[in-house]
């Protein structure tokens, strides 16, 4: 079924793109210590970061493909069983139940499209649920959410031909649960959701192909002033607000969407709802993240501070280490005990006498301390 006013697929590279492709694939060579990793050294993935930085091969697209990788190999999401496992992860697993988000995988794919379905439901308890997370447990999920969309993404486009142009994926975001008070306000949930926002911005760019925003509140000029806080100019070019069912059909053939928006598919896989949207749990305060929990959970006595250390600002770039990395290349910091008390983390170096804990870009930072 062709539906007239649906976003068409993308373009496979223009002649131009090509030399770009060569130009930024050479350029990364250089830079990278052991190269582009092979799955992702293909024209159509150098492309998408291309276009995503509007054609700039500049040192601000080599860089942050550079932290990428480095980033990718310090989590631990590389590995041909990376989608399967991630899901069973330690540090992903015990948070599931509180993220109402696709567990579709690209099971629902529209050749058409040349995209897969990708459906979340908007937080609604979003001052209790940055209470149950650390800052980088929930950078840290979505990170790696992003690279298992970006592997599905990639494997679509080994089978098949390359002039079909690059594989997306097609978000139904649906905001029936929110108080769009909650997001008016400048608060800790906000600055999480920019930070995530710029995580899949730069570090996953072009691999949304269009996202429908289903149960709009009323004051769409509100929603609008919303989403320029998180989104580039040109993500937002690809929201399309649907007031209701028969509307979202004008953009989509009816067999793709779920029979909650107006559609025909009916999940019956789990974890996923009928809609495919993994089922999200009322958090209670017994869910709670536990002061000092990371100590314990690593039978560490925490050092008394002298001081009490609060926020401060910086501008920096962010890079992801291994702990063994941090004691193998970064042993003249002080406090060592604290660099053993994270499996992952994001270092800051603020001298030979205190270092802190990013949470991305840069905007601000916790010195984790207490």
């Amino acid at each position: 079924m062709t539906v007239a006013n649906a976003r068409r697929a993308d373009d496979p590279p223009s002649e131009n793109e090509k030399e770009l492709i060569e130009e930024l694939r050479l350029r990364l060579k250089d830079k990278l210590p052991g190269g582009i990793p092979e799955d992702l050294d293909t024209d159509l993935n150098l492309n998408r970061w291309i276009r995503g930085y509007n054609g700039n091969i500049d040192d601000r697209i080599v860089q942050n493909f550079s932290e990428y990788v480095a980033s990718r190999k310090a989590a631990d999401f590389i590995g041909k069983d990376f989608v399967d496992k991630f899901f069973e992860m330690e540090n992903i697993a015990p948070f599931l139940p509180f993220i109402a988000s696709s567990r579709l995988q690209d099971r629902q794919f529209s050749e058409e499209l040349n995209a897969f379905l990708f459906v979340e439901r908007a937080w609604s308890q979003p001052k209790e649920f940055i209470k149950v997370f650390k800052t980088s447990d929930y950078l840290l999920h979505c990170f790696g959410y992003s690279e298992v969309l970006l592997q599905l993404i990639l494997n679509r486009e080994k089978k098949q031909d390359p002039s079909k142009g690059p594989v997306q994926f097609i978000v139904l975001f649906d905001l029936q649960t929110v108080n769009i008070m909650d997001y008016v306000t400048p608060s800790g949930y906000l600055k999480l959701w920019q930070l995530r926002s710029a995580l899949w911005q730069d570090w996953f760019p072009e691999m949304c192909s269009a996202i429908y925003l289903l149960h709009p509140p009323r004051i769409i000029s509100l929603v609008w002033s919303i989403a320029k806080l998180f989104l580039s100019e040109e993500n937002l070019k690809r929201i399309v607000i649907c007031h209701s069912e028969k509307e979202l059909l004008k953009h989509l053939p009816k067999w793709f969407v779920p029979k909650e928006y107006g559609g025909d598919f009916v999940n019956q896989i789990p974890p996923g709802d009928e809609s495919g949207v993994s089922i999200r749990r009322k958090i209670t305060s017994a869910d709670y993240y536990k002061p000092h929990l990371h100590y314990k959970k690593y039978g560490i006595e925490r050092p008394k501070p002298s001081k009490k250390v609060g926020f401060e600002m910086f501008s920096h770039k962010l890079t992801f280490f291994r702990i063994s990395d941090l004691e193998r290349n970064l042993s003249y910091l002080c406090m060592p005990e604290m660099i053993r008390i994270c499996y992952f983390g994001i270092l800051l170096y603020l001298g030979k006498s205190n270092f802190a804990f990013i949470k991305r870009k840069l905007e601000f930072v916790n010195l984790i301390l207490n």
